[in-house]
């Protein structure tokens, strides 16, 4: 009987580290604007038009019916800077290349390692990386998307859709735009530029950075949702499963 609660004690403690380890990566992981974009108001051309100023803030934001829709490579390496569009793939490849989702998360005093600025409690990240590492939640992935002509551009897509594209196997792009390419991007991106052959000088922004920072809070918020959902689902399993072998040996 003694084994018996030993192994049981082993195991059950091994799975709670388990669990609490997949929490964490959850956390790391899962885009917040994936849960998010579930209760957004969509964008149309009316509250675009109705904006008191227009700086391409509307990228990334879900696109409403009356958004217009890109058709194809050439379409998208002339369109204005300014100009919305939306469309549906079929293929979203991740990168291994990051962009910060907002220039606010530069510097960080929570964490004393990496590149130093000329404060010895102050680290600044790289805006743009090859990895994310524990700091996941602060970057958005760069992707390739199939273009509705078959060919490829560079985006810089919330991370949110790919996921969506994960479980659907397609998905209706957000609101996005054409913008110009920074040096520091087409260094990172070159690799990809040169495989697929892509427009080294336009990139699709589909990453709503406006709405990151006004939100910041809630995206945490929802993060710490996530891991306290996922412990509580599983310490409701384990107090069942209790129950049921306690009135079994009854």
């Amino acid at each position: 009987m003694g084994n018996k609660r030993s192994i049981a004690s082993v195991i059950y403690y091994g799975l709670s580290v388990f669990v609490v380890l997949l929490a964490s990566y959850l956390v790391l992981a899962l885009p917040a604007d994936f849960i998010l974009d579930l209760f957004w108001e969509k964008t149309g051309q009316v509250q675009i038009q109705n904006a008191a100023y227009n700086y391409g803030q509307f990228a990334g934001l879900p696109a409403g019916d009356d958004i217009s829709l890109l058709s194809d490579q050439e379409q998208f390496h002339s369109a204005d800077s300014l100009e919305y569009f939306t469309f549906r793939t079929d293929a979203v490849i991740p990168l291994e290349a990051y962009r910060l989702k907002s220039s606010s998360d530069v510097t960080d005093t929570g964490f004393r390692s990496g590149r130093w600025t000329v404060s010895s409690d102050v680290k600044q990240w790289d805006i743009y990386s090859k990895k994310a590492g524990f700091k996941r939640f602060l970057f958005n992935r760069y992707y390739l998307v199939r273009l509705p002509d078959g060919n490829y551009a560079a985006a810089f897509l919330d991370d949110g859709y790919y996921l969506r594209y994960r479980l659907a196997g397609s998905v209706q792009l957000p609101v996005g735009r054409a913008a110009y390419m920074e040096a520091d991007e087409r260094k990172l991106l070159a690799p990809y530029i040169e495989e697929y052959g892509l427009d080294d000088e336009r990139i699709l922004v589909m990453f709503s950075q406006e709405r990151y920072e006004q939100h910041k809070t809630l995206n945490y918020f929802v993060l710490a949702a996530v891991w306290v959902v996922v412990l509580a689902v599983y310490i409701l399993i384990v107090t069942l499963v209790k129950g049921i072998l306690e009135r079994r040996r009854g």
